[in-house]
């Protein structure tokens, strides 16, 4: 323990992988500074106030099955914040809203005929018991379901969802992808019930990202914001890890970059320039970015939590949290979001906030004809980029290895998570490997 407090690490990004990583590391003596070229920490999880309240910027919910998660509020003694709520799930199709908690509410779902109905709820049911999932690995997801699925069942219930969710991509993403989102979802239902619970933390996920600054603090670790890191080298003469920050040289044992593959790309593309493969693999990541309105309302537009968006629409979800937690934490108001996935270039990442919000809020009005904008009394518009990778055919050869070309400089982002979709639980898992890796790697 003592050898490690002469170890220094950095730490680039702090979301919750950095900030996991940080926090394993710090408290076995390791000296961690942690560089964050945003404002604020959390990534996409990151927080503001609505109401005077705390809230994250992106929607965020917990699974009883988020094992990382549940281990670290354990551990940062935050149990008594984390409440389980029943979750409700809606379809808009064609001009009306469809209840789609239970098995009984797909039978219902009548867009599709009663063969296609039965077809739907046995292909979930397949999917929830699947165990070998590689040779999923192999298919695109509209393939496979066209194939077991039906035409109709795709084209009216998944091809809309892997549009908003894909983009331009929608036709490439592997079934292994969907099938470890089935998976968690159904994992995640009331033991000999229907219907899901999702978790939700008192103060919001916020409230982790002060915890897990405290506690890194406490252990003597720095944190800074708005601090990029231009480029990463190891000096051979100094046995350290070189960070150019505004210029300027800082000199380190092991440094972690927790940034997205394209990102960690520019900052170690002269490094690295020999290994011309791993380099590839990085820069050939693709992803997309993301917008999100977060607004409040006095007013109450639907009685579900969740409602998928599987007409033509600007954006593939529309969420009320309050409908989930309650109204107590924001007075007695409502709270929604909107969010929509898209390529850099799409218009909706360039135009002016203003005039986005007031598209999507037309938008929804054609959905729920209700809906009063008189009546909302704060409204935010966040944008994230790099906020989704691209899991195509053959991506589980292509993902980067945790240890770069680059001595003593580690990578760990969502991208490298697999078969799992990316999420907070496996971002702090992965965030603890990677710092395990590191100890290891320092102590010898």
């Amino acid at each position: 323990m003592n050898n490690n407090k002469n170890k220094k690490v950095a730490i680039i990004g702090a979301g919750f992988t950095g900030l996991a990583a940080a926090n394993h590391l710090a408290k076995q003596g390791f000296k961690v500074t942690i560089f964050e070229a945003s404002s604020t920490e959390g990534g996409l999880a990151s927080g503001f106030e609505l109401m005077g309240a705390p809230l994250e910027r992106a929607y965020h919910f917990i699974y009883k099955t988020d094992q990382y998660m549940l281990s670290l509020l354990d551990e940062l003694n935050m149990l008594d914040k984390l409440t389980f709520h029943e979750s409700s799930i809606s379809t808009y199709y064609n001009k009306k809203l469809y209840s789609m908690v239970t098995p009984l509410d797909l039978l219902k779902f009548y867009p599709l005929s009663f063969f296609d109905r039965i077809r739907a709820g046995l292909v979930v049911l397949y999917l929830q018991r699947v165990k070998n999932w590689k040779k999923l690995t192999s298919i695109t997801a509209i393939d496979w379901l066209n194939k077991f699925a039906g035409k109709n069942v795709t084209k009216i219930i998944w091809e809309p969802l892997l549009k908003g969710k894909f983009d331009i991509y929608f036709d490439q993403v592997t079934m292994c992808w969907l099938w470890g989102r089935v998976k968690q979802r159904m994992d995640s239902q009331k033991a000999g019930a229907f219907g899901e619970e999702l978790g939700y933390l008192s103060g919001g996920f916020n409230a982790l990202v002060e915890k897990l600054k405290d506690s890194i603090i406490s252990h003597d670790g720095k944190i800074y914001t708005s601090q990029p890191i231009s480029s990463i080298n190891y000096l051979e003469s100094k046995q350290s890890v070189v960070l150019k920050k505004n210029g300027k040289d800082e000199f380190f044992d092991a440094a972690l970059l927790t940034v997205p593959s394209n990102v960690a790309s520019s900052i170690l593309k002269d490094s690295i320039s020999q290994d011309s493969k791993y380099l590839n693999t990085l820069m050939g990541t693709k992803y997309l970015d993301a917008a999100v309105i977060v607004f409040v309302s006095d007013q109450k537009i639907s009685n579900y939590y969740w409602h998928n968006i599987n007409d033509d629409s600007e954006f593939v979800v529309f969420l009320s949290l309050t409908n989930l937690i309650g109204t107590d934490s924001f007075k007695g108001k409502h709270v929604y979001y909107i969010g929509d996935y898209m390529t850099s270039h799409s218009e909706n990442m360039h135009i002016d906030k203003e005039m986005l919000m007031k598209k999507w809020f037309n938008q929804l009005k054609l959905f729920f004809p209700h809906f009063d904008e008189s009546l909302v009394l704060e409204k935010h518009l966040f944008r994230f980029k790099n906020a989704q990778h691209i899991v195509d055919i053959g991506y589980e050869e292509k993902i980067p290895s945790m240890i770069t070309p680059c001595k003593n400089v580690f990578l760990s982002n969502f991208s490298q998570i697999f078969p799992m979709d990316r999420g907070t639980n496996y971002a702090i898992g992965e965030g603890i490997k990677a710092s395990e890796l590191i100890a290891s790697k320092l102590s010898n």
